[in-house]
């Protein structure tokens, strides 16, 4: 179960190492803590101390190393409890516990370096183990082993791995020797320092918990919880002012149009009036035709009807000389173009002679009566 578990991990580890991706931020991050002060530098950039345990014919040698240098150094019996308060002792006080790595004598191992071909790094694990019979007198299940790629070429899509196996026999002795203390590796030394290998079975190694990446976690999380919720409020911030700028484009466009209702009321009485004014203007008022006719026609001249008929006026009376009225009415400041309609005829019991004509009125002509009765 747990190998199913690796498998993906380990191609995903070594994909990402071997991207450009993995090379930018490792220069990166030596280029800037490069820039910093020495105190800043080692604050930031410090390493997690690494507590090695050699084993020689009688005892321990424990160091604690960090930065590729050694902080201090102790030589101890082989004894399980001394052991561990040795440990104790060399462990710094810090927040990150420090790690502890198991060193093998180097001629207890086998370190090998092997070409492969670029296709098998994806079951490389497998591969090594089909090699343990070629490259080693033992099969693959009498060892532990580990390996770590070196260099990738392209060009020959080949690679340069390093294998580092050790019998089982020599590690599980080892382990009895620490019994119940917790180791992260079992390596070799290169030097003073571990080799970068780890031949530690995966149920023997230990199970910490990194505080830091906890925090950086909870950190990462927080941080996209409140960008979430910044994103969230400011949709939610324009979705409001969107409603708002709605109600309010609504509010102006009904004032729009109750606005533009309005002119047009007003441009309709406006225009309502102006047609009404110049009609009245047009048109001749009744009493100042009246005015008018009474003004001209003679005193031996009466009107039994007056009439306005349209543009027209018509008059039907008698008078003693009605032959006379169409030269009076023509200069008449109201009255166009006077004509008979049909005959004058006498009326025997008056002794004055009927008469009927029409005449047109003058268009804003005949206004204001008191001109009219004024000229009388």
């Amino acid at each position: 179960m747990l190998e199913l578990v690796q498998k993906p991990l380990r191609r995903l580890r070594q994909r990402y190492e071997k991207s450009g991706f993995a090379q930018f931020l490792t220069w990166w991050r030596n280029e800037l803590l490069s820039a910093l002060p020495p105190a800043w530098r080692d604050w930031v950039g410090a390493e997690r101390a690494v507590v090695t345990l050699a084993p020689t014919a009688d005892s321990w040698l424990l160091r604690r190393v960090r930065v590729g240098r050694t902080e201090a150094e102790e030589r101890v019996a082989a004894d399980r409890d001394v052991l561990v308060q040795a440990v104790e002792r060399l462990r710094p006080e810090e927040e990150q516990p420090a790690r502890q790595i198991l060193l093998l004598p180097a001629e207890r191992t086998l370190r090998r370096r092997l070409t492969l071909p670029l296709a098998a790094e994806e079951h490389l694990a497998s591969v090594l183990a089909f090699e343990m019979d070629r490259q080693t007198p033992f099969r693959a299940d009498q060892l532990y082993f580990d390996h770590r790629i070196l260099k990738r070429d392209a060009t020959t899509r080949t690679m340069l791995v390093e294998l580092l196996a050790v019998p089982r026999a020599v590690l599980d002795q080892a382990l009895q020797g620490i019994g119940a203390l917790q180791l992260d590796a079992a390596d070799v030394a290169a030097g003073e320092l571990p080799a970068g290998f780890n031949l530690l079975p995966a149920d023997r190694r230990a199970r910490r918990v990194d505080k830091r990446l906890r925090l950086n976690l909870i950190l990462a999380l927080s941080a996209a919880a409140l960008l979430w919720l910044v994103m969230w409020q400011s949709l939610a911030l324009r979705e409001q002012a969107i409603e708002r700028l709605n109600e309010e484009k609504s509010v102006a466009s009904a004032a729009a149009m109750q606005s533009a209702e309005l002119k047009r009321q007003l441009r309709d009485a406006i225009e309502g009036a102006s047609f009404l004014a110049k009609k009245k203007a047009e048109q001749a008022v009744a009493v100042d035709v009246l005015a008018e006719v009474t003004r001209m026609v003679p005193d031996d001249t009466w009107l039994e009807r007056l009439s306005f008929v349209g543009a027209q006026v018509q008059l039907q009376g008698q008078s003693a000389r009605a032959d006379k009225l169409i030269g009076i009415l023509t200069d008449s400041r109201c009255l166009a173009k006077p004509q008979f309609q049909g005959i004058i005829q006498p009326d025997g019991a008056t002794g004055k002679e009927r008469f009927s004509l029409v005449a047109d009125l003058k268009t804003g002509a005949c206004h204001g009566t008191d001109t009219a009765a004024g000229s009388r």
